[in-house]
């Protein structure tokens, strides 16, 4: 695929994405990087439209936040889909206090624009900042992601995370690789009888991109919801893993714990 300014297009795109859009809240441009029945999918929530429904719904966080920022600390690129790392930051004028917290994103695009995002953000870290503070540090950007040379799929690389994934991998993973935990104490939304099903995944080389649905029975982990304990429960992720050996050996997930734990209590008030 030809480059555009020594960069893969691909890569160019999330540039424009990542700074010209979401760091400068400059709606312009979405007709320029994204199809009109762009779709975002996050948790079982899925908005279609770019014009109808992605940018009215974004419009909302910027409004919360008017100087968010966006920092991107890897790209995963494949040959036609690529993800991101990446944390957003920033003051929020209904709490007047700032926080930050950290996301995962994996895209789909036409050769042009882009068709799709499906992520998950840590909006549980994201509330306890805002609640109690401080800020968590924003982790280190990547020097360039943009010059990350695209990847073929990987078989080998995919089965390999698929095993992985369907033993639990995710919320089995080392402390430090979900959402806050780096920098924060770990508060894992623990599943028992866990099932897990892939809603997305590519490989690019030895690194892998997924999105999760994990359903299960709440078994802890969360402030304040001993009293839910064992009631069904779904948990919902995206992540970056990388296979060395044949063998998963670092990750990266981000959890929509904060929606899980929401309708955990939407179920209560249901039964």
């Amino acid at each position: 695929m030809e480059l555009t300014d020594g960069l893969h297009p691909l890569a160019a795109l999330l540039r424009r994405y990542a700074f010209a859009y979401t760091a400068a809240h400059d709606f312009g441009v979405c007709s320029q990087i994204m199809v009109d029945d762009y779709v975002l999918r996050m948790g079982e929530h899925e908005l279609r439209g770019r014009d109808t429904e992605y940018i009215p719904a974004t419009a909302k966080q910027y409004r919360q936040f008017p100087g968010l920022g966006f920092t991107v600390h890897e790209l995963v690129l494949g040959e036609n889909r690529a993800a991101l790392h990446f944390t957003e930051h920033g003051h929020s004028t209904l709490r007047g206090a700032a926080a930050s917290w950290q996301g995962v994103s994996l895209y789909r695009w036409d050769g042009a624009r882009l068709v799709e995002c499906r992520v998950e953000q840590d909006y549980y870290g994201r509330r306890g900042q805002l609640r109690a503070g401080p800020a968590h540090p924003v982790t280190a950007p990547a020097l360039d992601p943009w010059v990350t040379p695209a990847a073929p799929a990987d078989p080998d690389t995919e089965s390999t995370v698929r095993r992985w994934l369907s033993a639990g991998g995710p919320l089995d993973a080392p402390l430090g690789s979900l959402d806050d935990e780096h920098c924060a104490p770990a508060r894992r939304m623990l599943l028992s009888a866990a099932e897990v099903t892939v809603l997305d995944l590519f490989t690019a080389g030895d690194r892998a991109a997924f999105h999760l649905a994990v359903h299960g029975r709440y078994a802890g982990g969360l402030d304040d919801l001993d009293g839910y304990r064992h009631r069904p429960a779904t948990l919902y992720l995206t992540g970056l893993a990388t296979v060395r050996d044949g063998s998963v050996t670092r990750v990266r997930v981000v959890t929509d714990r904060l929606a899980a734990e929401r309708r955990l209590d939407a179920d209560r008030v249901r039964g």
